[in-house]
């Protein structure tokens, strides 16, 4: 058995500029971004030669069929078909969150999947093709709309910077600063709005609006630009924390142009945060719910559970690695 572990993310700044249709006609587009300790899994195992189907796929329902082509799931089908899957298997996946929740799963399916597929055939494969893989089959096969930063967050984990040009994407190192690492997992924390949200919907709102007026997307090039000194490595832990913070808290300024509408329990949690002062947070992923991020003094981060007892909650670390494939005895 073959079993692929892939990261779901967090996204600081910088989100909607890695759209294709708004970064090939803008320069200086690029995110700041973590990839987190809650994974998707996919697995795959040679089916035996009495079964009746060649490809069973078991997610929310089981699919049993004789062709990839006659697969329902978008993402599997069109992976399998675009490598030339002949082999009898056995898929599955389940993951340590929900999906709908602002924090990448889906594209990390995609990258896991890429993994798992092309691992088996022919070896391992850089991350960079990881991703690339995953945004051809995601963002040109199937036309789904959304940007590409979750690819490549999922396929190389760890705490970087990504710039994007219409001629490739650039990928920082792990940011070098370990000792902010240790700190920032302190002081983030993943508030539960009660709800999941279709990503594809609100990523086709998003990139509407982008073809409308990108002047929040601009405001957002000049924010990454200026919270990329965080990468230079001459700044204290505490030092590049604060300069995150503030870039979430005025980057959510600018989101709410583009969010959709709130849920009941995003708006109720907007406004308890409100409250508290010397705070970053922003919603992650597009639409009006999932997960709202927190970015606060360990006390702060304290009174906020305190006060939002119904809640809850997860304290997300760093992941350092991407998209990881073990082969299972």
């Amino acid at each position: 058995m073959n079993l692929v572990k892939t990261p779901l993310r967090i996204s600081y700044v910088g989100g909607g500029t890695d759209f294709p249709s708004f970064y090939s006609q803008n320069e200086g587009c690029g995110v700041i971004a973590a990839a987190i300790n809650q994974h998707v899994y996919i697995y795959s195992h040679q089916l035996s030669p009495i079964a009746a189907e060649k490809i069973r796929f078991t997610y929310r329902e089981t699919e049993s069929v004789s062709s990839a082509s006659d697969l329902k799931h978008p993402v599997m089908r069109e992976m399998l078909r675009f490598t030339n899957w002949e082999r009898r298997t056995n898929f599955g996946t389940f993951s340590d969150l929900p999906s709908g929740i602002g924090l990448g799963g889906s594209s990390s399916f995609a990258v896991g999947l890429a993994n798992l597929i092309t691992h088996t055939d022919s070896g391992q494969v850089s991350p960079e093709k990881l991703a690339e893989l995953a945004v051809h089959i995601e963002r040109f096969v199937l036309k789904e709309a959304g940007g590409v930063q979750d690819q490549y967050v999922a396929a190389f984990g760890g705490f970087r910077k990504y710039n994007f040009t219409s001629e490739r994407v650039e990928i920082s190192q792990h940011i070098e600063n370990s000792a902010f690492l240790a700190y920032l997992e302190e002081r983030q924390l993943l508030i539960w709005l009660d709800d999941t949200r279709f990503s594809d919907k609100h990523a086709a709102i998003t990139e509407a609006e982008i073809k409308n007026s990108n002047a929040y997307l601009r405001e957002t090039i000049d924010l990454f630009q200026d919270t990329g000194k965080i990468f230079s490595n001459q700044y204290s832990a505490s030092q590049v924390f604060e300069i995150l913070k503030v870039a979430v808290r005025t980057g959510w300024t600018y989101k709410k142009t583009f969010t959709g509408e709130l849920n009941e329990s995003a708006k109720l949690v907007e406004i308890a945060l409100s409250k508290f002062p010397d705070i970053g947070y922003k919603l992650c992923g597009a639409g009006g719910s999932g997960f709202m991020l927190v970015l606060a003094e360990p006390d702060v981060l304290d009174n906020i559970k305190k006060s939002l007892g119904g809640h809850s909650f997860v304290n997300p670390s760093i992941s350092i690695n991407g998209s990881t494939f073990q082969q299972l005895t």
